[in-house]
């Protein structure tokens, strides 16, 4: 799949799952647009899932599951985001060939697992501002991606998607997608006004 539409996807997915996270834990956002986001997000995720294998859909299920296991998937827009990514996903099946592997699933897995155990304990304990930052950065799943590339697993390009979605996901709360749109509808529509 050609790099600048993995880079513009997995940037949006990762602000996606952020924006949806903080519409429901935290009313930053409106429901209502989280969940439109969801949709999206959902049929862009099985989109990649399908036509990025073994990548794609390794990073994806193995998100999708560890945020089962965690117990993160605890609204309507994360639940059908999810099964629309996977239903996606067994539809283009039907006429692509999706690459499974086992390693890279349970090595994003355990890299997840580890990630949510140290933010929690940072959130618990003291233990000095630039260890709390690395904490709550996660940054178990970068090591595990650098390996698994290292090991010759995936290519060096999957570096610039998968910081592409680390990056928006931080960025949520920052910047939103939502604001910008209503900025710029609002422009369109004043220089409308002006038209002779």
């Amino acid at each position: 799949m050609d790099l600048i539409i993995l880079i513009i996807t997995f940037g949006f997915l990762g602000y996606a799952i952020k924006y949806i996270d903080q519409a429901y834990d935290e009313n930053e956002f409106p429901i209502r647009s989280a969940n439109l986001v969801a949709i999206i997000a959902g049929v862009l995720m099985g989109t990649l899932m399908a036509f990025d294998s073994p990548f794609s859909t390794a990073f994806f299920i193995a998100m999708i599951i560890s945020l089962v296991l965690a117990k993160k998937i605890d609204n309507v827009a994360f639940a059908a985001g999810s099964i629309i990514a996977f239903g996606m996903m067994g539809l283009f099946m039907l006429n692509t060939s999706v690459t499974f592997l086992i390693l890279p699933i349970a090595v994003f897995l355990f890299a997840g697992f580890v990630d949510e155990i140290v933010d929690g304990f940072a959130h618990k304990h003291h233990v000095g501002d630039r260890v709390e930052k690395f904490c709550h950065y996660r940054p178990f799943s970068d090591f595990a991606l650098f390996a698994m590339i290292a090991f010759g697993m995936f290519s060096w390009i999957y570096v610039v998607p998968y910081f592409s979605f680390t990056i928006a996901y931080m960025l949520v709360g920052r910047i939103n997608l939502m604001d910008i749109a209503t900025g710029i509808r609002h422009v369109i529509n004043r220089a409308a006004k002006f038209r002779p």
